[in-house]
Parts: structure tokens; sequence; C-alpha cells
């Protein structure tokens, strides 16, 4: 790789991680949160400071997008919409619906529209940053594209997707109890018990608790594999690229926020759930990217 195309994904970089934080103030401006979770965000700590923060998540941002973006065999909108799928999708919708199902535990969402204004915040970042990033990545000009390697057929992804969100509820589990779980201030938060349980013991709780759980964890992981699927199909790398790829997309773009301080929930909780994702879905990630694209003219 010559210097001046290693120059140019550095500037792309940059520039998407400005526009980034471009984004995110718009979608604030046009959108702000209620002046309660406000109120409460003033006390609230991330495991980042501030300026990490941000720092943090426009870096990921930034490099996921714009890796995407240049592997993409696509161009205008259906670029922007590629990155918008794998951007909302594994940032926002994926992480804010998990919220909805434990809405109990975070009294400033209860009783009020602002989980919907999360996600439409969300979105609105999303929709700006994609079309930003498409843009610096010259997703807009007549340029030639790299040809697409993979394809998704309907009958692989039916099949993969029959027995790969089984493994993300045993991820789901073994990540959930062995990282998570073991945290004492996430555990009370959620309503658990000051002493650690068993996993058996604690699973079976859950399972009595909530036993539409695995049933909503099942979806969920369909879900994961669908936000990747326009990222497969027009990814003009090798296949290890793209596990690469995959595996940080679902590894960091759901947990990079939770670096921020959140009126939410405390530091502790958010460092332990910034670990149990990352792992758990990171290796999602790379197993969806093995199974369920299917190499067009493979070597």
């Amino acid at each position: 790789m010559s210097i001046k195309s290693i120059l140019k994904i550095i500037l792309q970089g940059l520039g998407a991680m400005l526009a980034f934080v471009f984004s995110l103030v718009v979608a604030n401006m046009l959108s702000p949160l209620s002046s309660e979770i406000m109120a409460a965000g003033a006390s609230a700590t991330g495991f980042l400071s501030a300026g990490m923060a941000f720092l943090f998540n426009a870096a990921v941002n930034a490099v996921i997008l714009v890796w995407a973006a240049r592997c993409s065999s696509l161009r205008g909108l259906r670029m922007a919409g590629q990155l918008f799928v794998l951007s909302f999708g594994a940032q926002v919708f994926m992480t804010q619906i998990e919220t909805g199902y434990f809405l109990s535990a975070f009294p400033l969402l209860n009783g009020n529209f602002q989980l919907y204004n999360l996600i439409w915040r969300g979105f609105l970042t999303s929709l700006f940053f994609s079309a930003l990033v498409t843009w610096i990545c010259a997703g807009f000009s007549k340029d030639a594209r790299p040809q697409e390697m993979f394809s998704v057929t309907a009958n692989n992804a039916v099949k993969q997707g029959s027995w790969l969100p089984v493994v993300y509820i045993s991820l789901y589990m073994l990540f959930g109890y062995f990282v998570a779980w073991q945290v004492k201030e996430l555990r009370l938060f959620y309503g658990g018990p000051v002493e650690l349980n068993g996993f058996f013991e604690q699973w079976g709780i859950t399972a009595m608790a909530k036993p539409e759980f695995p049933v909503f964890q099942y979806f969920r992981g369909i879900l994961w594999m669908l936000c990747l699927v326009p990222l497969f199909m027009g990814f003009s790398g090798k296949r290890l690229e793209l596990i690469a790829l995959s595996t940080l997309a679902l590894a960091l773009l759901p947990t990079a926020q939770l670096a921020f301080a959140n009126p939410l929930m405390p530091a502790a909780v958010s460092l332990g759930h910034f670990w149990e994702v990352s792992i758990s879905t990171g290796i999602f990630g790379a197993l969806c990217a093995w199974f369920v694209p299917v190499e067009i003219n493979p070597t």
C-alpha cells in the first residue's frame, strides 16, 4: 500500500470522526433528552472521562463504517443504506429493544416516551453519519467500485438463521453469568441477589420469572444476523477480513456508547455490560460472517 493510500485512509478516518460528533450534536439538538434525564446526567459518571468517551466512540464508529464503506461494492444511497442498517441496527435498535425488555430497571424511562426518544435520536445520528461517511469515502461519485465477493442466498440464510440464534442464546447465558453477573453492582441493579447464585440456579430463577426470555433472545439472535446481511452482500474483501470487520462491528458498535456518563446506570454496571456484550456479540459476529455469506467467486 502506497503512502498516498495510507494518508487517504487516515484522512477519511479523521473526517468520519468529525462527522460522527457532528451527527451526534445535530441529533441532540433536534431531539433533546428530557429535563429529568439531563438533571440525573449532571452527577452521572462513565467508565471513561467525557473527552475520552467522545474520542472512543468517534474512533469506533469511524473505523467500522469507513472500513465497511471502502470495502463496499455499492454506491450512492445503496451504500448509505448499507451503512445505516449496520450503524442503527447494531448500535441503537438492538440495544434499545433490550432496554425496553428490562424497562423496570430504568425508572427514568418509565411512564414516558423517552425510550422512543433514545431510538429516534439514534436513528437521526446513524442517518446523518451514514450519509456523511458515504460522501467522505466517495460513495456518491461515479468512480468504479470494487466487485462484490459474497452473496446471501435465502436458503442459506434460513438454514444458518435456524441454529445461529441458539448459539447466541448460549453465548448470552455464558457471558451474562460469568462476566456481567459477577459484578455485584450489576446484580443489585437488576434486582439480583447480593451473594452469587450458581450458574444453573440463576438461569433457573430467570426462566421461572421470565419464561419467554429464551424466545426473546432467539429472535434477537436473528436480528443481530440481519444487521450484518447488507454488509455481507456488498463486501469486496476476503472472508477473513469480513470476519474481522463483523467481529469488530458487533463487539463495539453496541458497547462503545456505554463509556459515556450514563444517567440510566452506574459506571460499574456499564463496564460490566461492556465486557459481557463486546465479547459475546463479537464472537457471534464472527460466526455469522463465517457461515451466512456465500462466496461468489471462491478461490
